[in-house]
């Protein structure tokens, strides 16, 4: 008598689960899970108020977008009460946190405009989005996923965040490295 039965084989797996994963992706979702992306620019400030700083940490390419690395310090702890709150592309506050993406076509995406957390059509002319958030007691980071890939030209980023004492702040960027570090992206596993 055998008191346990011997476990059926595992399935091997093919290792091609890229490969649905490319065919039913929605690009303007965020970036292909296969692929790594590749560091297009980094640290730069957008603005700056007595109590808080907005910068990128930095712009990852992807072969169809980009991911923003939004970062936020804080001056005062005490200060950032509702942060969680008033940076999500959800909060309705007027003073909210905003980010913007202007495209050299003049197409433009903003955060902040949705009621509940994005479902974005996929017909859209361009899409961002936050990915993920974390924080700390005087830090604050998230990752927003611009879709598509903008032209050659000039792309203008902007944020404001009037509870906070942030004008609208614009900032131009060449779009050619982006575009450069975009072609060296793409999927890892290739058939």
């Amino acid at each position: 008598m055998r008191f346990f039965e011997d476990e059926p084989a595992r399935v091997t797996r093919s290792g091609a689960d890229w490969e649905h994963h490319r065919a039913a992706r929605q690009p303007h979702s965020g970036p292909a899970q296969d692929e790594v992306g590749v560091m297009a620019l980094s640290g730069f400030s957008l603005a700056r108020s007595p109590d808080v700083a907005v910068a990128l940490s930095g712009i990852t390419a992807f072969s169809d977008g980009l991911v923003l690395h939004v970062v936020v310090l804080f001056a005062d702890e005490q200060k950032r009460e509702q942060l969680d709150w008033s940076l999500q592309e959800y909060s309705r506050s007027p003073g909210r946190f905003r980010l913007g993406v202007q495209f050299p076509d003049a197409r433009r995406a903003t955060t902040g405009t949705a009621d509940a957390p994005p479902v974005q059509a996929a017909d859209a002319d361009a899409v961002l989005t936050m990915l993920s958030s974390s924080n700390g007691p005087l830090r604050w980071q998230g990752d927003y996923w611009l879709w598509p890939l903008p032209g050659a030209g000039t792309m203008v980023l902007g944020c404001r965040w009037p509870d906070r004492a942030i004008d609208e702040t614009l900032l131009s960027v060449d779009t050619a490295p982006l575009r450069t570090a975009a072609a060296r992206s793409g999927p890892v596993w290739k058939s």
